[in-house]
């Protein structure tokens, strides 16, 4: 699943304009207004009355050449702004992946928390969860979409990362709908705490963006979370619907007329073109 983020992430330059400009517009505004009140000092921040006339000031200034060229410098720097928010919303999801080995050792207690409340939830269900889907990683994010990967590796016997460049291909629109918008939905999330970052940098100049970049911050978890949920069905969905038509693209014959873990076996070991490498109590499939 990570070479499946790692390959999407890369749609957030496509979609600049609804992730990167369109937010860059009200921190523009918030920069004029942290500029405009850092004067009045931290106590009066929300003096209404000096934001008012020191506009005022602002916008005659504005009409001469020095305003035109503060301008253009501010411009200039929301872009700069904006493509550092890119990088950074590459970074968040790399932190939501939890696969930093730091990181893991830091949220050692939050990992055993999240598999004694699997276990438990288990036993009040009243069935057994495979230790290989117990949480593992840093991040509820990262246990998640870890997830998808063991349930298909299980059900199928495929690596996830291996057939979905094959199954994409044989996506219908309808897919291909359901999944770039929980994508979308997931890269927005990233991009929102990432905007968190110039807020609060601007923080320090003017102290209510401090609430708007937190508030950017949690927002942008609770919809991370949601929209990786929402990602990983589809993606999990997607095997499911697809996974019979790859082993017929591939020669794969199915006599159950589905693909069991030894069919699935066989898909592995075609695509990744010889380098199937068996586990001492498993023969490679045949034809490899």
């Amino acid at each position: 699943m990570d070479g499946v983020l790692s390959d999407l992430a890369k749609r957030v330059a496509d979609r600049w304009f609804a992730f990167l400009v369109l937010p860059g517009v009200p921190f523009t505004a918030i920069v004029i207004v942290a500029w405009a009140m850092g004067p009045a000092g931290a106590g009066h921040a929300l003096d209404l009355d000096f934001l008012v006339r020191r506009l005022d000031t602002l916008g005659t200034t504005a009409r001469t050449a020095r305003g035109a060229v503060i301008g253009c410098l501010l411009v200039a720097g929301v872009t700069v702004v904006a493509l550092l928010v890119r990088e950074l919303s590459l970074v968040v999801n790399r932190l939501w992946l939890g696969t930093s080995a730091v990181l893991c050792r830091i949220m050692r207690p939050g990992v055993r928390r999240r598999r004694r409340l699997a276990l438990e939830e288990a036993r009040r269900g009243a069935y057994a969860i495979p230790e290989r889907y117990l949480p593992h990683r840093a991040t509820w994010i990262g246990d998640r979409f870890a997830l998808v990967d063991e349930r298909i590796a299980a059900q199928y016997g495929v690596s996830l990362s291996r057939a979905w460049p094959r199954l994409w291909q044989l996506r219908d629109d309808r897919i291909t709908k359901v999944v770039s918008a929980a994508w979308d939905d997931y890269a927005a999330a990233t991009v929102r705490v990432a905007w968190a970052v110039p807020y609060l940098a601007v923080s320090f100049y003017w102290w209510p963006a401090c609430p708007v970049a937190l508030a950017l911050a949690l927002l942008g978890w609770a919809q991370g979370r949601r929209a990786a949920d929402d990602f990983c069905l589809s993606c999990e969905a997607a095997v499911d619907v697809q996974i019979r038509r790859l082993a017929h693209v591939v020669g794969v014959p199915l006599p159950r007329r589905r693909v069991t873990a030894t069919e699935g076996r066989r898909i592995d070991g075609i695509l990744a073109k010889g380098a199937f490498l068996p586990r001492p109590d498993e023969s490679p499939p045949p034809g490899v």
